[in-house]
This record gives C-alpha cells, structure tokens and sequence, in this order.
C-alpha cells in the first residue's frame, strides 16, 4: 500500500511545473522502468538508442547523481512518444517517468501565494 501526503511545493515561475519532485515515486517508477528495459529491449536492437538515452538517466536518478526536476525539453525521446513510435508499455511507463522526473503537476490542486511566490499542493509518496 503506498501511502500519500500532500504538501506544498513551490512553483517554478518560469516552467509552471513544480520546483520539487516526488522522489520516492520517482524511484519507484525509475525501478520499474528499468526492468522493463531490461526485460524487452535488446540493446543490439534498439532504434530509439533508449540503452544509451534513457538507462544513464535512469541510473543517475537511483544514484542520486541528478539534479532534480529535469527539464521536460532536456528529456530524451520527446519525438518518439508524441508521434506514438514507442511500445506502447514502454510508453506508458516512461510517461509517467516523465511526468515525475520533470515535476509536472497530474493533477492541479490547489494554489497559494506566499510573499509573492506561487505554491501549489502536490500529493507525494512516502
């Protein structure tokens, strides 16, 4: 059972994304990304180079060598996703991968100005 908390998070003012991400969810989601990675991509045969964009990334994010949110416009395979080129399981979990990594709101919830700066509830895993 995964347990929820909702807290406030900074707003980044010029992406509109929020300013901190869901790291347990993000690591979660990274796990499961690489097994199915692992399990259902051969890296001799990988013509959107995921072995070589999306696995580094997904290993800084498990080391904790990545500085966190990564700009949605920074992230590999923007083309291959949106033109539906992808497995579609694949493409379901690297969106969501995406969603997180990048600090994008699921849902809006709501939103608070604090001295001048924009906040807006998230719900993050524990």
């Amino acid at each position: 059972m995964t347990l929820i908390k909702r807290k406030l998070v900074r707003v980044d003012e010029q992406t509109g994304d929020y300013a901190e991400v869901d790291t347990v969810r993000l690591k979660r989601e990274t796990q499961e990304l690489m097994d199915y990675i692992g399990s259902n991509v051969d890296p001799n045969k990988d013509p959107y180079r995921i072995w070589t964009s999306v696995v580094p990334l997904c290993r800084a994010v498990l080391d904790e060598t990545i500085s966190l949110p990564v700009s949605f416009f920074d992230l590999p395979l923007r083309y291959e996703s949106r033109e539906g080129l992808l497995d579609a399981e694949f493409d379901d979990l690297f969106s969501s991968f995406v969603l997180t990594i990048s600090g994008t709101a699921r849902e809006i919830l709501d939103e608070v100005v604090i001295d001048g700066v924009k906040y807006m509830y998230a719900d993050f895993e524990e």
